[in-house]
């Protein structure tokens, strides 16, 4: 565990990579873009996606929420927030460095970005339903981009008149198309397709994450090319110099295609599979040269330098290998990142320079040469954010991502604050603040990968312990033997309540960690646990369980009638209302001293789309769900008293995760799974509610 000490080297450190590397930023990036109704938003999205200027003055960063670029030099950051975008799928820089076009899988547009004025130019629109992209290229001469799909479609633009010239689908197969019952809603059967382009933007190679197929296209015969062969690999201990896919009579090994890289030269594509091997294919002769083996989870990036001579490759086990091409070995591992890499680009003109992205929140810099790691570049990446809490006096906000990285935001700057030396997990099993944001609890689950004779399998190995940390500091506390996949802290910080599958729910004395008393509802399903702001009840919830209540200080459950799947779950300020969620309605429930009896029900006829959250608005007067419908993302308010729709407010790329009000009931804190937290001005968000009401 991290000592005060060692946490204090760190921040030194941190202090003075960024004096060498200034990321003094030219504008608050906290407000840009933001929607109607909101103060700030909080991190930049989860990153996937990272790109140099071909000058190697600028890195692009494609995230789930948009486009970051910065200026190498000084570290200007700038943002270009599109409004369009879930999450940047491709980024591609014209050789001139003066435009940007950017893309996404669900959307079905690209951006084009003039770099010199920041502005954006007319989108080009694809007009196929499973024109997705996955990869762009500019021609030498600037004057064409080309895009391609996962789903086999490649498309040739003007770009000087916005104009598609040419599309043409390249699927091999037939897709298998079925259509519902109501004609409009059809689904397909052909499998996605990883892409990546050579630089003249004229050749690609598509791999098949299941048949593990990889094929050489020529765009402009539209020629398909060999499926690659695959080398004998002696540790088998028998031959498998097949095409790839093998003998339908043999047991086959699992490896899956799950990225592609071309190198600069043409000569060499490399693709990482889901064994964690990555291969390196000769274009020329369409033969496997070498496995690199190294990695211990799934390789989620590989990316060559810029002589094609070095290949980087980023990894869900925290590391960076990088290999030698022409020697086919290992040349060193970096590491550093306390989480999965998602993203690398080298420079492509200070020899050595690699960038990297990780689900850790940060983009670092690294000098291939010398193994070293230069700095930490920028920060506050986040990841899918799974719950947020105000500190007391409300100056103060944290943030748990999925990932079980808790970030520390000033909530009168958008700044982010030194973020506590709390231990990184591949997966959460359950994670909770206090409510006044001093005390953090987790469960942690780590991918642990085993092989046996030819075959290898990951699995998750979740960790049989809760830990409990001081925040904002990072002190951990103490720990809990035990398991869980639901946490929940009372009010008065005094009781930890865990869910478990096989133990019942256990609730916990934070100072001694002594089991005070256990509720008996053992069965299969995971639930959820809700404590009343009064911290007399405890509700637990579930789809496939029965919805329960105990008063926690009379430790007695309150018999219930027989309600099931239910989906959300929210006590009011005081106490004295239970509203559940379900795929029909909301029922409200009054909580009476000789039970409970039904109050009122709001019908969700005409609001069915997929949500998991209720939040009483501080006063009582409103009830706030949450509503992601397609590709919109809702915060649903409803009026307790009347059961009247008061309209919604939008801002995420993705679905909502969490709510919270601060304590004073002016700010409301949403968090989603786009990675990024908005601060909203409640009392304007709901006087327009009660203006549309009036009107």
């Amino acid at each position: 565990m991290p000592t005060k000490h060692s946490y204090f080297v760190i921040l030194l450190l941190i202090i003075l990579i960024f004096t060498i590397l200034p990321t003094s930023f030219a504008q608050d990036n906290t407000q840009a873009g933001l929607p109607e109704g909101a103060i700030a938003r909080l991190g930049k999205g989860g990153i996937g996606i990272m790109r140099f200027s071909p000058d190697g003055t600028r890195l692009a960063v494609g995230t789930s929420i948009g486009i970051w670029l910065y200026d190498i030099p000084n570290g200007q950051e700038t943002s270009l927030f599109t409004g369009q975008y879930e999450e940047i799928s491709a980024l591609a820089f014209s050789t001139d460095g003066k435009l940007l076009a950017s893309g996404s899988l669900t959307n079905h547009v690209i951006q084009l970005w003039d770099l010199n004025s920041g502005n954006k130019l007319p989108i080009l629109t694809l007009h196929d339903r499973f024109a997705e992209v996955s990869a762009l290229e500019f021609s030498p001469g600037n004057n064409r981009l080309f895009s391609l799909s996962k789903f086999g479609f490649i498309t040739e633009w003007d770009i000087n008149a916005g104009k598609e010239i040419s599309a043409k689908n390249f699927s091999d197969t037939r897709s298998v198309v079925a259509f519902a019952p109501d004609g409009k809603t059809f689904v397909t059967g052909e499998p996605e397709k990883v892409v990546a382009f050579a630089p003249d933007g004229k050749t690609f190679v598509t791999g098949e994450p299941e048949k593990n197929e990889i094929r050489l296209w020529d765009e402009a015969s539209g020629s398909l090319g060999d499926v690659f062969k695959e080398k004998p690999d002696p540790s088998l201990g028998r031959t498998i110099a097949k095409l790839l896919g093998g003998d339908s009579k043999e047991k086959k090994v699992p490896k899956g295609v799950e990225t592609l890289a071309y190198s600069s030269d043409s000569k060499t594509i490399a693709s990482a599979h889901d064994d964690n091997i990555v291969r390196l294919w000769d274009t020329a002769t369409k033969v496997q040269r070498v496995n690199l083996k190294g990695h211990s989870e799934i390789i989620n990036t590989i990316t060559f330098s810029p002589d094609s001579t070095l290949l980087a490759s980023g990894s869900a086990d925290n590391t960076i290998m990088l290999w030698d091409v022409n020697k086919g070995r290992h040349v060193v591992t970096l590491s550093g990142h306390k989480n999965s890499i998602n993203a690398l680009t080298f420079s492509p003109t200070k020899k050595g320079l690699l960038a990297s992205g990780s689900s850790d929140g940060t983009v670092r810099f690294w000098d291939t040469n010398t193994g070293d790691e230069l700095a930490i570049f920028a920060t506050g990446y986040t990841e899918s954010v799974k719950s947020v809490a105000f500190s007391k006096n409300n100056a103060m906000l944290c943030s748990a991502a999925s990932n079980g990285t808790v970030q520390i935001w000033n909530t009168k700057t958008g700044k982010e604050l030194p973020s506590p030396p709390i231990p990184h997990y591949d997966m959460i099993n359950a994670l909770a603040f206090s409510q006044d944001a001093t005390l953090f609890a987790c469960n942690g689950a780590d991918t642990i990968v085993s092989s046996k004779g030819t075959t290898a399998s990951a699995r998750w190995r979740s960790h049989k312990e809760i830990q409990l940390w001081m925040l904002p500091t990072g002190d951990q506390l103490t720990s809990y033997s035990q398991e869980t996949s639901t946490l929940a802290f009372s009010p008065d910080n005094k009781i930890l309540a865990a869910g478990t599958r096989h133990q019942g729910i256990r609730l916990l004395d934070i100072n001694s960690g002594v089991e005070l008393f256990n509720f008996n509802t053992k069965d299969p399903f995971e639930r959820n646990l809700v404590f009343s702001p009064n911290g007399k009840f405890l509700a637990t919830y579930g789809t496939h369980i029965q919805t329960q209540l105990w008063d926690v200080t009379e430790q007695r459950e309150i018999m219930l009638p027989n309600i099931q799947n239910t989906n959300a779950l929210a006590f009011s300020p005081n106490s004295s209302l239970l509203a559940l969620k379900y795929r029909e309605g909301i029922d409200l429930w009054r909580i009476t001293p000789i039970g409970i009896e039904k109050h009122k029900v709001i019908s969700l006829e005409n609001h069915r789309g997929f949500g998991s959250i209720l939040l009483f608005s501080p006063d009582g007067n409103t009830l706030l769900d949450i509503q992601s419908v397609g590709r919109k993302h809702l915060i649903q308010l409803w009026d307790v008293d009347s059961g009247r729709d008061h309209g919604t407010v939008s801002g995420h790329t993705k679905w909502i995760e969490t709510l919270a009000f601060s304590h004073d009931g002016k700010i409301l804190a949403s968090g989603a799974a786009d990675g990024t937290v908005l601060l909203w001005d409640w009392d304007k968000i709901i006087s327009k509610a009660k203006e549309k009401i009036g009107n």
